[in-house]
């Protein structure tokens, strides 16, 4: 019997993937989380065959996560699930030891195949990626202007991206607004972009 952590802050998507997985595992065990703090106390405590995350939750600081489960669980498989910008975060994710990266848009006959991918132990990139990354690129380290952001700087982009501002972003981070616009400077600054139009501009442009 397989296993699954299913981590997203909207019930819709959770209960979707949850269909998806059972009819590929009719048997499969399957938990759910909606913020970083749950996954962290359910890796504690259930080994999980796949761990499917959600990397911009509320409250959740997904580096961080990330962090802790590969050192509690090195050989933890996960895959990341998410509209986010998919070219701009998938380098970083991979390169701490996530094995795949998935667009919440893909088809579900995408989403069976890259879970039985990581679940054969092999690395999965989505459709919409494969034009813009590759695994040897992630194996050569190939350099991206995004490479330079920390992984909370990558979130508070995606968020200035989606049309967020400062107190919102800090309110869905459970942060200080002050933060906020420090992590948005650090973002314009490595970017070399002076407003949120040219940054929106940047990232389309990396993910065309």
């Amino acid at each position: 019997m397989k296993k699954f952590l299913l981590a997203d802050d909207h019930h819709v998507v959770r209960s979707g993937l949850g269909l998806i997985i059972k009819e590929e595992f009719s048997d499969a065990e399957i938990d759910e989380c909606s913020n970083g703090d749950c996954v962290w106390n359910k890796v504690q405590g259930t080994e999980y065959d796949l761990v499917v995350l959600d990397i911009t939750m509320p409250a959740t600081d997904s580096i961080r996560l990330l962090k802790n489960i590969f050192t509690l669980r090195p050989n933890q498989k996960v895959m990341i699930f998410t509209v986010s910008q998919v070219g701009v975060y998938a380098k970083k994710y991979l390169a701490l030891g996530v094995k795949g990266f998935i667009n919440k848009e893909a088809e579900p006959s995408e989403i069976r195949l890259g879970i039985a991918a990581i679940l054969s132990n092999r690395r999965y990139l989505g459709s919409d990626m494969k034009h813009i990354l590759t695994l040897e690129d992630i194996d050569n380290q190939a350099s991206s202007p995004f490479d330079q952001l920390t992984g909370r700087e990558l979130e508070v982009m995606n968020h200035l991206v989606d049309g967020k501002n400062v107190s919102e972003i800090a309110e869905l981070l459970s942060l200080h607004i002050s933060t906020i616009s420090t992590h948005k400077a650090n973002v314009m600054q490595k970017l070399d972009v002076s407003n949120v139009v040219e940054l929106i501009k940047t990232v389309q442009l990396f993910n065309q």
